[in-house]
C-alpha cells in the first residue's frame, strides 16, 4: 500500500468549498492527529483557518487556501499532482 500525504488536486476540489482543518493540517505538513490541533490552535499557520463557533476543536480551511500553499491552484486538472 502506498502512503501520500498529499492528495491530487482533483480530490481536494471534490471536498468543495471548505475542508476541515485537521484534514488540511495533514496534507500540507504531513502531521498527525495532536500537533494537527495543536498547529490549528496556535494560530500561525501559512493559510487562512476559521473556527467554527459553538464547536469544541472544530476548524475548517477554504479550499482555495489548500489549493494555494499545496501549489495547486493554477495547474491544470489532468497534470497537478
Amino acid at each position: 500500500m502506498i502512503s501520500r500525504t498529499a492528495p491530487t488536486r482533483e480530490e481536494i476540489i471534490a471536498r468543495g468549498v471548505r475542508i476541515d482543518g485537521l484534514t488540511a493540517v495533514r496534507w500540507i505538513y504531513g502531521v498527525g492527529r495532536t500537533k494537527g490541533y495543536e498547529l490549528l490552535r496556535s494560530g500561525s499557520l501559512d493559510f487562512k483557518v476559521i473556527r467554527v463557533p459553538g464547536r469544541r476543536e472544530s476548524y475548517v480551511v477554504p479550499t482555495s487556501e489548500v489549493l494555494r500553499v499545496l501549489g495547486l491552484q493554477d495547474a491544470p486538472a489532468e497534470t497537478a499532482r
